[in-house]
């Protein structure tokens, strides 16, 4: 069952409607609970995703809560670039401190007095109890409930209110059953069954309220996704080992306990932790290289999750919807895995023509998309060889090259030959022009000029003039086309020339082709 709205000294009250819902999945909620110490972290960011992604598909709530309680590692402006980062990546929260919501406040910090209640509760049903020791001997002792409860005895209510008011320190510690098993279905690891500490086998009486009366994570986690109706609980498996604590506790305050659902970390190819050291791990490194958010959202689903319908790399590329539609708890691989960075460029590139598409026909999409590429364009050329080129001039260009860059922010760097003159005194335009004969060269660009001059379909027509022009020089096709493609760009490499013609205009390329044959007379060694 879960608690209404508690208050101290009120009795809790169950409510059987929410606890029906939870079955059905009509009352799924879920939360996020990242606390502020620093960047979002693709790990964190992975699990945002599949919590954001099974409340879309079961209809039901996705929460953002911050969890502030360790103050030593608080961190100024991390909150606020937490929810930056989850918008750019487009993982809109239902509720959250800067979007309210019934069970708020959503930060840890301004709360306290919820977690005190909760506390006292807990004290005066015997589940809990004061440890007034100095913390030297507390943390000595602490390891073993047995030994604890040997070597010291709480006081009575009476003396701990005594010893209270004259100014002592003490900490609130759960009473654990020494020796005791707990038992838990995981969704992603199945039944689990573990003495409270995993690791020594003995019994912790875990503090729940520290000596300046601020809440541990496990008071305060217990406690907001009680208040919260959280029904599931998808978090990293880290909090594995913490699951006995969480149970006693939940059972301590006689609520239902959530669905657990723990998620595998994302590792480094070595097995290592992943960390700064082993490349970008922040999602706002992804934000600043100019991948596009799709990407990294997509990126991260492919982690630690088994689609079913995945045979070859095209299928890779999924949009939020179909990650929604297709999103099962059951598909969450109980192995760790690593980001497959390999496929960062060929899913942009995919994300990226989906996005130019949708600017044909989404004036939002195409103002976002211009206003990347403006200023793109001014940070490499300069806004005074941009500012004259239109809207779909920009765009169309972007369309053009896009297949030959990783990211938008690319396109201005490789497609630069669209917005200024060619760099024909280049190394590259140097290395081929020494391999082609100054006569077939001139021939070729005399006779494109002609070509651009007359045609009505340079898209269509091209590949004829370039077999009869390959029967009269050196070299055949790729020594025509090259030079053609040298004149029009200053590069080797590039999209089809009849393409570049056509969007340059055939005026404007037959302008190029004279001002190449012009600056080859006067460069050229073989003249």
């Amino acid at each position: 069952m879960i608690i209404a709205r508690f208050r101290l000294g009120q009795s809790w009250r169950c409510c059987p409607a929410l606890s029906r819902a939870y079955s059905t999945g009509s009352g799924v909620r879920v939360r996020f609970a990242p606390s502020p110490t620093g960047y979002l972290h693709v790990g964190g960011l992975r699990t945002a995703l599949m919590n954001y992604l099974f409340a879309r598909k079961m209809e039901g709530k996705w929460v953002l809560r911050i969890e502030d309680t360790d103050r030593s590692r608080w961190v100024p402006g991390a909150q606020e670039s937490l929810q930056e980062s989850l918008r750019w990546t487009g993982l809109e929260y239902d509720e959250g401190p800067d979007k309210g919501g019934p069970f708020g406040p959503y930060i840890q910090s301004e709360r306290l007095e919820l977690y005190k209640a909760y506390v006292q509760r807990l004290l005066l049903n015997g589940r809990a109890y004061r440890d007034f020791r100095a913390p030297s001997s507390r943390n000595l002792d602490a390891r073993s409930s047995a030994l604890l409860r040997e070597a010291y005895i709480p006081p009575s209510e009476d003396e701990a209110q005594e010893r209270i008011h004259k100014g002592e320190l003490y900490v609130v510690r759960l009473k654990m059953e020494p020796g005791r098993v707990f038992t838990y279905e995981d969704v992603v690891y199945g039944h689990m069954n573990f003495r409270p500490d995993v690791m020594s086998g003995l019994t912790e009486d875990p503090i729940l309220m520290k000596s300046d009366g601020w809440p541990t994570y496990h008071l305060a986690s217990v406690v907001d996704d009680t208040e919260m109706h959280i029904s599931h609980v998808l978090r990293g498996e880290e909090w594995i080992p913490s699951m006995p604590k969480h149970l006693a506790l939940y059972e301590a305050l006689g609520v239902q306990t959530p669905q657990f659902a723990h998620l595998p970390l994302l590792i480094n190819a070595d097995g290592t932790k992943l960390s700064k050291r082993s490349g970008d791990v922040r999602v706002e490194d992804y934000w600043r290289q100019g991948w596009e958010p799709e990407t990294l959202v997509n990126l991260v689903a492919l982690t630690g999750y088994s689609h079913q319908d995945v045979k070859s790399m095209d299928q890779d590329v999924k949009s939020m919807e179909q990650l929604i539609e297709n999103f099962d708890l059951g598909r969450i691989s109980h192995s760790r895995a690593t980001l497959p960075l390999g496929k960062l460029g060929f899913l942009n590139r995919k994300h990226l023509h989906a996005k130019l598409e949708q600017a044909r026909k989404d004036a939002t999409m195409k103002s976002s998309i211009l206003s990347r590429l403006r200023t793109a364009l001014d940070r490499d050329l300069g806004s005074s060889s941009v500012s004259k080129f239109s809207d779909e001039y920009i765009l169309r260009v972007a369309n053009l090259g896009q297949q030959r860059v990783d990211t938008l922010d690319d396109i201005p760097r490789e497609m630069s030959y669209l917005f200024r003159e060619p760099q024909w005194d280049s190394e590259n335009c140097r290395k081929f022009r020494g391999s082609v004969s100054t006569e077939s060269f001139r021939h070729i660009l005399n006779s494109v000029q002609q070509f651009f001059s007359r045609t009505k379909d340079v898209q269509r027509e091209w590949p004829s003039w370039m077999e009869g022009q390959a029967k009269q020089v050196n070299g055949g096709k790729a020594v025509v086309q090259k030079s053609v493609r040298i004149a029009l760009t200053g590069e080797r490499m590039g999209p089809p020339v009849a393409e570049i013609a056509h969007l340059l205009g055939l005026e404007k390329a037959v302008q190029r082709c004279k001002d190449a044959l012009a600056w080859d007379e006067i460069h050229s060694a073989d003249a």
